[in-house]
């Protein structure tokens, strides 16, 4: 960070663009079963028509948009929820756009469960008058299914959510969001000043690892044409 949405503001406002797999929203309805355990009937709102639904479909998807929204709401107003760690965000700041790292530039940032659910939610349209399944959105709707299967199942099929509910989008990734959208769920004392200075990588990367890094990457081509960190 900054990325480029972020680069032409003030540190406090610097963001890092966040790459979201499906993989993860897998491993993100897991961690919400087994939170919740047999809580999770009570949350889940389910029309009649979702036992009906061709989930491939767009236009019988939206008209439960309505339920999707009310249950992943749900979950993050639940009095009883115990948030646990799910994902952890690896963050480097660099001086504006150059290549240069900050002084103080890595840290990372540990995302909740409830919390992830709760920024799906913010960057997803569950509108019923939405006239476009985004990828945001498509996230959405693959963890209600999920959450919905191992209601009525006790387990769900990833592969065939993910492949039925595709939406004419490649599922190479569930989404993507810039430094602007994340800057206000990460924002902290630590996103703008990263604990860890840049001297302190050559304690980090030892025996000349960083000579193997690949530099058509970013932040490896940074730390491979930076011999100066390592002396």
């Amino acid at each position: 960070m900054p990325d480029h949405t972020t680069c032409h503001l003030s540190d406090e406002f610097f963001g890092s663009e966040i790459v979201i797999r499906p993989d993860s929203i897998v491993y993100l309805a897991c961690s919400i079963a087994e939170n919740f355990g047999q809580n999770l009937n009570e949350l889940i709102v389910a029309s009649e028509i979702s036992g009906e639904t061709d989930w491939s479909d767009p236009k019988q998807v939206i008209p439960l948009f309505n339920d999707i929204s009310i249950t992943l709401n749900n979950l993050c107003r639940n009095e009883t929820a115990i948030q646990k760690p799910f994902l952890i965000q690896p963050v480097w700041k660099t001086i504006g756009k150059s290549p240069r790292l900050a002084e103080n530039c890595l840290d990372v940032f540990v995302w909740s469960d409830l919390a992830f659910v709760r920024f799906i939610l913010s960057i997803a349209d569950l509108s019923e008058n939405c006239l476009k399944i985004t990828r945001p959105t498509r996230t959405a709707i693959w963890l209600y299914k999920m959450l919905l299967d191992i209601c009525q199942n006790g387990k769900f099929n990833h592969e065939q959510i993910i492949d039925t509910c595709s939406f004419n989008t490649k599922n190479d990734k569930a989404f993507s969001s810039s430094g602007q959208i994340t800057n206000p769920f990460m924002k902290s004392t630590r996103l703008e000043t990263p604990i860890i200075l840049k001297s302190e990588i050559k304690k980090i990367i030892l025996g000349g690892g960083q000579e193997l890094l690949s530099p058509e990457r970013r932040f490896d081509a940074i730390l491979y044409n930076s011999p100066e960190l390592f002396l």
